[in-house]
């Protein structure tokens, strides 16, 4: 149901999102473990100009950051290391400071000690992400660690980078838009970067937007992601929408002022709410809000950084477009007083604190949501405590607002810019 507000139109809609995040190509190759010849050249017999990261390889390879082989090739397919990254990274930065660390298993004279010392000493390498004294060099780069590599260095082009990481690895309200956020599968140390590594646009999902934090990356794909970071650097983290969603997420719980026409009234935002009890008018329970995420579905395409985490646009929810509407999906606690279904819920709530409008199930699968698998069974028993997730939306009519409150008389209310 649609809430339109003031005047009781305030639309409560379903809307998921589906658009698929560019996914980068994996092939397992067993990487090379040799350091890679200094060419001239910027094109390679095995990087032909139909391959889908030639102009990037040809741009690293004109900077210099990543080089070709003695044969003429490129090994577009290998895997990069450890080593290998910190020498592209160490070429990005060309700095002259240089740590005193001393690995187990690199010697003074290895051929990517300069480049670790740079990194170690830039920061983007954090000795601490090392145990027992050992760098391992030959082993592949993971995309979870590029994640902290990536991540650390723009904090060294820009303190602020470093403040976002904080902000999302300080709050219980992060929320990274990847399958493996519920699903396990990730390091939960690694989510700040993936963070960042996300919101910036220097690493995407894949097809099935799966992150695989723990899978590898090859030459092919470092090039195009070095040509991003180059053009990070550049720019302050506020450039950002979608770092600029997970900030706002992480300090509220929502992405409602980076996303939205909305502004936060003078009644207060949702972060004033958030765990608070709301008690439903019909007594069937008490429910809190604990995420309220928008996705912007007012045009022909949903827009923002959590888009395909909840909307499905080829299912049902592409109903929800180009109306002017703002999907939004909250995250609900709920305690039953009685034995109640999500529809009898609903028929008792107040505003925005319940919806009888489940999450596409094809999400709720991929991100393993939690969700009630109907609406009309009596699902929620009482007594027990249940966290999941609906959807609702609202209509944004100029000179209204929308809003709800708590039994304490804590309120949250918007209004358009």
């Amino acid at each position: 149901m649609l809430h339109k507000k003031s005047s009781n139109n305030n639309l409560m809609i379903k809307a998921l999102v589906a658009s698929v995040m560019t996914a980068a190509i994996v092939i397992p190759i067993v990487t090379e473990n040799v350091q890679a010849a200094p060419v001239s050249k910027t094109t390679f017999t095995d990087v032909p100009k139909s391959h889908w990261a030639y102009e990037s390889i040809k741009q690293v390879a004109e900077k210099r950051l990543v080089k070709g082989y003695e044969d003429g090739t490129y090994k577009p397919s290998a895997q990069v290391t450890r080593a290998e990254f910190a020498t592209f990274l160490a070429r990005v930065f060309e700095s002259n400071e240089r740590a005193t660390v001393s690995f187990n298993d690199i010697s003074d004279t290895h051929w990517a000690n300069e480049a670790i010392q740079e990194g170690l000493a830039l920061g983007f390498i954090k000795l601490e992400d090392f145990s027992k004294n050992k760098f391992e060099p030959n082993k592949p780069m993971t995309r979870g660690e590029m994640s902290r590599w990536l991540a650390n260095g723009l904090s060294h082009a820009n303190a602020d980078y470093g403040k976002a990481i904080e902000e999302m690895a300080n709050s219980n309200l992060t929320l990274i838009p990847i399958p493996e956020f519920y699903k396990g599968g990730v390091n939960k140390k690694d989510l700040p970067y993936i963070g960042v590594a996300l919101g910036t646009g220097l690493l995407s999902g894949y097809e099935d937007f799966i992150f695989k934090p723990n899978g590898n990356t090859t030459r092919a794909e470092v090039a195009t992601i070095l040509v991003r970071f180059i053009d990070a650097m550049k720019r302050a983290p506020s450039d950002f929408t979608g770092l600029n969603e997970l900030r706002e997420v992480a300090e509220t719980g929502t992405n409602i002022l980076t996303i939205s026409n909305f502004k936060k009234s003078k009644y207060g935002g949702y972060e004033d709410i958030l765990g608070k009890p709301h008690t439903y008018l019909n007594n069937t329970g008490v429910a809190t809000i604990e995420h309220a995420i928008f996705v912007d579905t007012t045009g022909t395409k949903p827009k923002g950084i959590f888009k395909d985490m909840f909307f499905n646009e080829k299912g049902e929810d592409k109903i929800l477009l180009n109306k002017g509407i703002y999907a939004i999906y909250y995250e609900y606690t709920f305690k039953p007083s009685r034995d109640v279904s999500v529809q009898s819920v609903s028929n008792g709530s107040n505003l925005h604190f319940a919806s009888n409008l489940l999450i596409d199930k094809s999400k709720i699968a991929l991100f393993n949501l939690s969700s009630p698998k109907s609406t009309s069974k009596n699902e929620l028993l009482k007594g027990e405590t249940y966290r999941y997730w609906a959807s609702n939306g609202v209509l944004p009519n100029p000179g209204e607002m929308f809003g709800s409150r708590t039994d304490d008389d804590s309120m949250f209310y918007y209004e358009l810019k």
